[in-house]
């Protein structure tokens, strides 16, 4: 018999999977899935017990992920091209993966592009992984099936 705890997605199982880089799949964390609406707040005249709150924009976090540092130049050789002027956009998505490690869920992104790296802390005193980050902006999410 399941439990209420089956029903839920588990933090731990997710994939990443971002357009022309293959083999940058292997993120240990992935932070931003964050969408926000402005409010916008109208006062009337002559109307001091309220005021009226209205939609704004829309806001998007930007994405950052977290991986174990590697010799694979990829996600470095992005961001140095954004540096050089070069700015690649491209779509990607994270999937939620049940037990089996199939996609139960997927927030896919889109015209994505790098703009902070932050390479790994080194500590003589510590034996945790090295981990670099990548932040990237982005024009939205959509959140499917």
């Amino acid at each position: 018999m399941p439990s209420d705890r089956d029903q839920y997605n588990q933090q731990y199982r997710f994939r990443v999977k971002i357009d022309g880089l293959d083999g940058v799949t292997d993120f240990r964390q992935v932070d931003g899935l964050n969408v926000q609406l402005e409010v916008v707040e109208l006062y009337e005249g002559g109307e001091n017990s309220r005021h009226h709150k209205l939609v704004g924009g829309t806001r998007y976090s930007n994405l950052v992920f977290r991986r174990g540092t590697t010799d694979s130049l990829d996600v470095f050789n992005w961001i140095k091209e954004t540096i050089g002027g070069k700015v690649t956009r491209r779509n990607g998505s994270i999937e939620a993966l049940s037990q089996a490690g199939d996609p139960v869920c997927r927030w896919d992104f889109k015209n994505a592009w790098p703009c902070r790296y932050e390479g790994p802390d080194f500590s003589a005193g510590e034996d945790d992984l090295a981990i670099e980050a990548i932040e990237l902006a982005h024009d939205g999410f959509e959140m499917k099936k």
